[in-house]
């Protein structure tokens, strides 16, 4: 089917293990957008025995985990807590405007708040200490808890404002869901959040297509990992500003060895979305600009009409122009394959995305699990939180019935 002069998209895997990053110089960097915290989340040091929570309604620029240090940077005026149930808490670099207040409570466990000043954000190292704090040392102190790693999911910003009431059922597979001010994505029955409105939008989604979360939602498990950047995304890091990765498998950051290879491969450090990529993972230098290209590119067929997706070592194209729109894609970020990419298997068509709103003949449907549900009524849809201006005009005649919206 023809979507843009015939576009059919690819798909390639290329491995993903250690990486290098190609630092250069740029001006007037965006960073991410502020890290909010609405529930208790655990940071894992190297020594597993620390225990260190980050305390929910903490607010965040960025933060850092290092093997023995946490460095954070606090928003103005804005508040961090952390509270560790077995170790001291020292903490550097604020300035005399900060306000920092110490609290051991009689479990030995401290607490330790942190309040920007008005007039600006403060970056603080935080380090624990080798043993409990004196519980004679102050009082107070507060909540927490233990165990293994937990997710932090922030929330991004902008938020959505809810217009309608939610249906009290779970919304399905594929929905975006608003709850208490964190987005959330509902994937294979969890609730996946997002901590940073870059990361969101990396994967085409727009705040307009947000549904207020039902309690079937709320009780859904919260996924163990967060969603973070889309595979193919080309990101400045705004940990350091200079350096440019390519996000991989499994959210590895992968680096150019050299300018050269960069630029052979068809890209340029126009409009580099900037996100704090700290945590991410490092994943294989791309080095060779006559190999596939990376992990999630888009690239443009010999025939000079095709557009393919390169993911998990094939090429796949798209459906339609349309299915292509709903993985918000952008046309300007298709660059010209190469014999590599044009040698690659071609896969399976991609369709549209769960979570797709679609109105065909006369009626609505949702895409989930690769397949159209069904709504009863216009109502039905509005009722559940969704809105028919995201619906787009298409065919489903190749999908398979998934019954309806239940």
């Amino acid at each position: 089917m023809p979507m843009k002069n015939t576009l059919r998209a690819k798909l390639v895997a290329s491995a993903t293990v250690l990486g290098l990053g190609m630092s250069l110089a740029f001006a007037g960097i965006a960073f991410a957008a502020n890290l909010e915290y609405s529930v208790d989340t655990n940071v894992t040091f190297t020594d597993t025995a620390i225990n260190f929570v980050i305390q929910g309604g903490s607010s965040a620029t960025t933060l850092v985990v290092n093997a023995t240090t946490v460095v954070v940077t606090v928003p103005l005026s804005d508040t961090f807590t952390v509270i560790s149930s077995n170790r001291s808490l020292a903490h550097t670099g604020e300035s005399a405007a900060s306000v920092i207040t110490l609290t051991c409570n009689g479990v030995n466990a401290q607490t330790l708040l942190i309040t920007a000043p008005a007039g600006g954000a403060e970056t603080i190292t935080i380090t624990p200490g080798s043993s409990a704090c004196s519980s004679g040392s102050g009082g107070g102190g507060g909540g927490g808890g233990g165990g293994g790693a937990v997710t932090p999911t922030p929330t991004p910003t902008p938020t959505p404002t809810p217009t309608t009431s939610p249906s009290t059922a779970q919304h399905p597979n594929g929905t975006l869901v608003l709850d208490n001010g964190t987005v959330y994505l509902i994937q294979n029955g969890q609730r996946v959040g997002f901590r940073d409105a870059t990361e969101y939008q990396s994967h085409g989604y727009n705040f307009g297509q947000v549904v207020p979360a039902t309690d079937a939602d709320r009780a859904l498990p919260m996924s163990t990992t967060i969603a973070k950047a889309l595979e193919g995304s080309l990101v400045l890091d705004a940990s350091d500003g200079r350096t440019v990765y390519m996000i991989g498998q499994n959210a590895t950051k992968r680096g150019f060895t050299s300018e050269q290879v960069f630029q052979a491969l068809g890209y340029n450090f126009a409009n580099l979305p900037s996100i704090n990529l700290t945590d991410y993972p490092a994943g294989d230098p791309i080095a060779d600009s006559a190999l596939p290209h990376p992990e999630g590119a888009l690239v443009l067929g010999s025939d000079g009409r095709t557009v393919w997706w390169v993911l998990g070592g094939v090429r796949q194209g798209f459906e339609s122009e349309a299915v292509f729109n709903t993985y918000g894609f952008d046309w300007g970020k298709i660059v010209t394959g190469n014999d590599a990419d044009n040698a690659l298997t071609e896969g399976a068509l991609v369709k549209f995305r769960d979570g797709t709103l679609v109105y065909d003949g006369g009626t609505y449907y949702l895409i989930s699990d690769g397949t159209k549900k069904m709504f009863s009524s216009v109502s039905d849809l509005t009722n559940r939180g969704y809105s028919t201006a995201n619906a787009i005009n298409a065919s489903l005649a190749n999908y398979a019935s998934g019954g309806n919206v239940e």
